[in-house]
């Protein structure tokens, strides 16, 4: 008995999501935006930013935020309410 449905989805990546992400934050953002973080957020990115200066990878708060974003953005557009983003939505809803 051969299948009813095929399997027509492309399975979705890690790599492809990384490529989409690092295309995305290539461009230079020209958008004005204003994001309230907490103080131990605020800690943890110029953590994550002097780690990297120490390796002699330079970055800025506004690059890591928008690698986080885009790739947020990504997963949720490939894989919908499987996406990290839905299910962090749907545990502070509950």
């Amino acid at each position: 008995m051969q299948p009813r449905y095929h399997d027509t989805t492309i399975p979705v990546t890690a790599e492809d999501i990384l490529e989409v992400v690092r295309k995305a934050v290539k461009h230079i953002g020209k958008e004005a935006a204003t994001h309230r973080f907490t103080l131990d957020e605020k800690n943890h990115l110029a953590d994550i930013e002097y780690t990297y200066k120490r390796q002699g990878i330079k970055t800025s708060e506004n690059e890591i935020t928008r690698i986080a974003i885009n790739y947020f953005v990504e997963d949720y557009r490939k894989n919908g309410e499987q996406s990290l983003l839905a299910k962090i939505l749907k545990r502070i809803n509950s």
